[in-house]
């Protein structure tokens, strides 16, 4: 950086200090540019787009692997068929039943919600009767 000379006004310094920042600004800039465009930026650029040329071949084969492998083949259908009995349970046929039932109560109740909001008011601050949910029937 350079020094300012002479006592000049306050302002002088700042200026050259604007100027050096802007300067060392631009060198950075070329400096990239250059590093960038240069020989040993187009080998790397070489050698990360061989790499994941690379590693695309070699996951394209595990995958290949994966899926040729008898023992991964055994294993997707064991679990197909769990699948397939846990739907065929009681206790899932159970919950089905279940939850059936308390969606049609929910539905019901809040038809009956919606018909009581859609009658005119006539001043009467009664709710109507409470439907409680049986825990055995559930």
């Amino acid at each position: 950086m350079s020094q300012p000379e002479g006592d000049n006004s306050g302002q002088q310094p700042h200026n050259d200090l604007g100027s050096e920042l802007r300067e060392l600004g631009q060198q950075l800039e070329h400096t990239v540019r250059t590093a960038l465009e240069g020989e040993r930026a187009r080998q790397i650029q070489s050698d990360i787009t061989a790499g994941v040329q690379e590693i695309g071949t070699q996951l394209q084969s595990a995958i290949k692997a994966i899926q040729e492998d008898e023992r991964i083949k055994q294993l997707a259908e064991r679990g197909q068929q769990a699948i397939i009995q846990a739907r065929q349970s009681q206790a899932t046929k159970d919950f089905q039943e279940a939850l059936t039932r308390g969606i049609s109560q929910l539905n019901d109740q809040l038809a009956a919600f919606v018909t009581r909001l859609q009658q005119p008011t006539g001043g009467s601050a009664e709710t109507g009767d409470t439907t409680h949910l049986d825990k055995d029937k559930l």
